[in-house]
């Protein structure tokens, strides 16, 4: 009885090996093979740049002058007292210990 589990044992670990040398054969296909267009093709388009808009220096004053506003917008926003802080935050009360009897 002990002889054929041992077979059978030898019998599964030999499938299995031929498994794993099946499943590592694909994956190294897999891998050694190259994603996109082969290097050297003739079929590759060329790179086009796209030509940068120049400003006039007029449109370029009106751009500072405008990012002027809006700085002094925020800086005058910060300075504004808030009105919910000029009321007085309600004072904290203590809490009651409660003495055990002894």
């Amino acid at each position: 009885m002990l002889e054929s589990i041992v077979a059978e044992i030898d019998a599964e670990i030999a499938r299995l090996q031929a498994v794993k040398a099946l499943l590592s054969s694909e994956s190294d296909a897999r891998t050694s093979r190259k994603l996109g267009r082969p290097a050297g093709s003739a079929a590759v388009a060329p790179v086009r740049t796209a030509k940068r808009r120049t400003l006039s220096a007029e449109a370029r004053e009106r751009i500072r002058q405008a990012q002027i506003k809006r700085w002094a917008k925020a800086k005058r926003a910060k300075k504004k007292p808030n009105v919910n802080a000029a009321v007085a935050p309600l004072p904290k009360t203590k809490k009651k210990t409660t003495e055990v009897a002894a």
